[in-house]
């Protein structure tokens, strides 16, 4: 009898880490069942479904401190339903934290720790074969002794590994079949924030690895044929190398590849960071047909630099920017404008930056602590490392600028953090707009083009006054008298809600003005069941949801 491995995790998109997971053990004999689990309101159904399998092996997904609580307190639930499968936890949280978990949550059986491909497969043929899993490369369980650490696992090269499980529907933007892939895992920069950079360098292998073009290529072809993907949305956390002949020599031959393939008619969508922006490359990318590059700038502060180890200059952001809207390439970023050295000037400079490129969708946001960043270890050392393993946070050095970001964070809640506040809905705006640009020129002009520039322009000037007076208050008045900063938070909140509503508005009707567009020139419903209750298609795509903080009561 073919045994069941239940795999449960977000399923927002395509989720590619429990769908590489799936194709692994499937190629072991397996049968994966991929179980989403996006809210609270989905546990009941989750259990059930869980339940009814009764699977060999479950294995849930815990990428970040955002809904850990959630996605481990279901192994309880499944527990108390008479559910006996060994239950292994993944992800970079697990993978950090596998000690804090074992202890607290006796009715977890191991956690895979890095990369789990081989790892799920080991324990599924071990479970099976009823031999004990304490020692598999790659896994921590619990002994008679204590915690058994199995030693990490060597990182296999990303050739090896078979496509991930691409069951269902794509899901549609404006008509178009989109879908995520990754064409390497990591990232060669080392910021101090940074998860990504500490989940690969804590592994056994490079921190950065490749697949070949060919490979990739391999399998946009597939998608392509199958499932009629034309939108292929990069999940690299790097798309890019340090090193422009490297990556012109790479592109070039995935163009070539791609034509002989006959993937003409298809749009890219690309992360990179700043430094990696340099006019013949990214002018080859646009003939490729890439739409969209999110562009990690985080910070232009002299401070933030240093303090988040980011290794570029000022000016490289600037560079970045420029480069991308000369050639015309649809961007975005975000700004961590408070981390632990924050001052007022670096909150100014930041933005002074992104008053300069207003035109430009952009995010801001404080720079979070997650489990094995040296971010982490540093406030550690200093003796400033606040919360627990669930959800740690500190102070900034300079109070007033502490008083700043909680009230930022306060005043910009709704615009910067909900899936349809106003920042997420210019975005997917801006993106709808290339998508029809690229697969619609009938219905695209240059007029229309400029009108949703121009409101991206007026979101991220009005973004910027508030945080302009937010910085004049704390300059100016006693950020200790509470009720003073009450009254002006209080205030601002209003302003803000105010303008969002205005804008929400117009987004509406930009929205509505596409799908005229494309059915004029279109035979097919543009609106999927999935987008049409978002209001902007692509609300989402590239914006940062790891950092998400809750409104701070001042």
């Amino acid at each position: 009898m073919v045994r069941r491995v239940a795999l449960v995790g977000a399923e927002l998109e395509e989720n590619l880490s429990l769908r590489y997971l799936a194709a692994s053990v499937a190629e072991d004999g397996f049968r994966p069942e991929l179980i989403p689990f996006n809210a609270a309101a989905d546990v009941e159904r989750v259990v059930a479904r869980i339940a009814a399998l009764d699977p060999l092996v479950v294995g849930i997904s815990v990428p970040f401190q955002t809904r850990a609580r959630e996605l481990v307190g279901l192994v309880g639930l499944l527990r108390a339903r008479g559910v006996r499968a060994h239950v292994t936890l993944g992800g970079h949280f697990a993978t950090f934290e596998y000690a804090n978990l074992l202890r607290d949550f006796p009715a977890v059986d191991s956690v895979v720790r890095h990369e789990g491909e081989l790892t799920l497969s080991d324990i599924c043929r071990r479970v099976r074969d009823e031999e004990p899993v304490a020692g598999i490369p790659g896994t921590v369980t619990r002994g008679a002794a204590g915690l058994v650490d199995g030693g990490r696992r060597p990182l296999p090269p990303l050739d090896d590994l078979p496509f991930p499980d691409r069951r269902g529907t794509p899901r549609e933007i404006l008509g178009i079949a989109s879908g995520p892939l990754v064409g390497s895992r990591g990232c060669y920069a080392d910021c101090s924030f940074c998860c990504i950079h500490a989940y690969h360098r804590n592994a056994d292998g490079p921190r950065y690895r490749t697949r070949s073009p060919e490979n990739i290529v391999a399998e946009m072809r597939e998608e392509y044929e199958r499932r009629g993907v034309r939108l292929f949305v990069f999940h690299d956390d790097n798309f890019l190398v340090p090193s422009l002949r490297r990556n012109l020599e790479r592109c070039r031959r995935l163009k070539k590849l791609l034509q002989e393939a006959g993937l003409d008619e298809i749009a890219l969508v690309i992360k990179c960071r700043p430094t990696d922006v340099h006019t013949e490359l990214f002018a080859l990318l646009r003939s490729m047909g890439l739409i969209r590059a999110y562009v990690g700038i985080e910070t232009n502060s002299d401070e933030g630099i240093v303090s988040l180890n980011r290794r570029v200059t000022p000016e490289d952001n600037r560079r970045a920017l420029t480069v991308l809207r000369d050639l015309g390439i649809y961007c975005s970023f975000n700004v961590l404008m408070f981390d632990p050295e924050a001052t007022l000037d670096g909150v100014r400079a930041n933005l002074g930056f992104m008053q300069r490129f207003a035109d430009v969708p952009f995010n801001f946001c404080r720079a979070e602590v997650y489990a094995g960043t040296p971010l982490k270890r540093i406030l550690e050392e200093q003796g400033r490392l606040r919360g627990d393993y669930w959800a740690w946070g500190y102070e900034m050095r300079d109070p007033r600028v502490e008083v700043l970001f909680r009230i930022v964070t306060t005043a910009f809640a709704g615009r910067n953090f909900k899936s349809d506040g106003i920042a997420n809905l210019t975005l997917g705006i801006r993106f709808d707009n290339e998508v029809m640009r690229r697969f619609y020129p009938d219905a695209w002009d240059p007029v229309w083009h400029e009108t949703l520039i121009d409101l991206t322009r007026r979101v991220g000037l009005d973004s910027v006054r508030g945080l302009e007076r937010s910085l004049a208050f704390v300059s100016a008045e006693d950020v200790r008298d509470g009720d003073t900063v009450k009254r002006f938070t209080m205030a601002l909140c209003r302003e803000v809600a105010r303008a969002d509503l205005e804008f929400v508005t117009e987004c509406k009707a930009f929205r509505g003005e596409i799908v005229r567009r494309i059915r004029s020139v279109a035979d097919w419903p543009v609106l999927s069941r999935d987008t049409a209750p978002a209001l902007a298609s692509s609300v989402g795509m590239g914006v940062s949801t790891e950092i998400l903080p809750v409104p701070i009561q001042i």
